[in-house]
This record gives structure tokens, sequence and C-alpha cells, in this order.
């Protein structure tokens, strides 16, 4: 089971922006400093804040007590509470996902994409489940299309830990009647809508 939670950064005051950003370590605010626009600053932010929220209300930890390292590729994870979190931003927002098994997510704004990187990057059934079968299937159709697989794929990786060094046709698809396939049968691969004009991929592992 995982929770997902989210954050609009246009809530986001100056005065709590500084306020949650003294109380970071000076590793970590010098990582948010490094991002030039203060909106990529507050998107980061915002996942830190979400992470220990959520975790001290889920575990009953003070958030104080809650200790985040990150891995090889840098995927942050607990290692004092039995539990697994991801964080992704997109646009206005930026999610958190929390479980008790290893997770990854990906949100990403639906917008205009690129025709020639669908071509480079996606297979033959992936570009069919774009495109439909119709030459005047509606672009909004074709945009939420392409975005459900880019999401999938990223949050794969994710999941994986890899981040993009994994290549990111690390998960790919196949098209039958059911719909579109994952080619990993050790995954369970969800989306989530909630957030209008968005999609939202979340990759766990198998019960």
């Amino acid at each position: 089971m995982h929770n997902i939670f989210y954050y609009n950064i246009t809530k986001m005051s100056d005065e709590l922006y500084s306020k949650e950003f003294e109380l970071l370590d000076y590793a970590r605010q010098k990582e948010i400093l490094k991002k030039a626009d203060i909106n990529d600053r507050k998107r980061s932010l915002a996942g830190d804040i979400l992470v220990k929220k959520y975790l001290s209300k889920l575990y009953g930890t003070q958030k104080e007590k809650i200790e985040i390292k990150k891995g090889k590729h840098k995927k942050p994870y607990v290692i004092n509470l039995p539990a697994h979190f991801n964080v992704s931003h997109s646009g206005n927002y930026t999610v958190v996902a929390i479980s008790d098994r290893p997770i990854g997510i990906d949100i990403e704004v639906i917008k205009e994409f690129s025709a020639i990187t669908a071509k480079k990057l996606f297979n033959e059934d992936e570009l069919k489940y774009i495109s439909g079968n119709s030459s005047t299937r509606k672009k909004s159709l074709m945009q939420k299309c392409f975005y459900e697989i880019w999401t999938a794929k990223e949050a794969y990786l994710k999941y994986l830990g890899t981040g993009i060094s994994g290549g990111i046709n690390s998960l790919s698809f196949t098209l039958n009647k059911n719909g579109l396939l994952p080619d990993k049968k050790d995954i369970n691969l969800s989306y989530d809508y909630s957030i209008p004009g968005t999609v939202m991929a979340i990759v766990t592992p198998k019960e």
C-alpha cells in the first residue's frame, strides 16, 4: 500500500520558504541554492517538507528524528524507519509517494511534446498507443498518452534507484487488445490523475 501527497508551490510564501529553508542542514541548503530559479528551489524544498511531515504522521515519529541519506545514484532513503519514499515535481506541483515497499513516482504536466523525441525514444507499439487508429485523433489525447508512457518509464527508473542513467527504455510496453502492457512482470504500474492537467505514474513491486 502507498500514499501520495502533493503541494502547490504557489501557496508557499517567501516567509514560509525562508522559515523552512533555515531548518535544513547546511549540505541540503547548498543543494537547493544551486538551483537558480526560485520556483525550482521551492519545488525542492516542498519535497523535503512533505517527506518529513507525512513520514512523521504515518509512523508516529518526530520530524527531527527522521534520518534520510542518499544512495549510490543519489536516491534518498530513510535509515531509521521501515519506509520508502520518492519525490517528483512538475509545473507548480511537488508530489511525494510513501510506502512500506520500494516505490517510484513521476509527475508531468500534460503539454506539447516533440514527435521527433517520441520516435527516437519509443518503440513501435508505444508510438501506436499515442497516435491511435485515427489520423484525426485529438491532440489532447495524444499528449495524455505520451505522458502516460513517459511518466511510467521515469517512475520505473526512480523505483530502481538508478535515475536516468538506467536508460529511458529500461521499461518498455507492448500493445494488445488489453491496452498497453509493461514488459516487466515483477512490478505494479498505476496512474493518478487527481491533479488537473497532469499525469502521475507510480511503480511498486508486485504483491
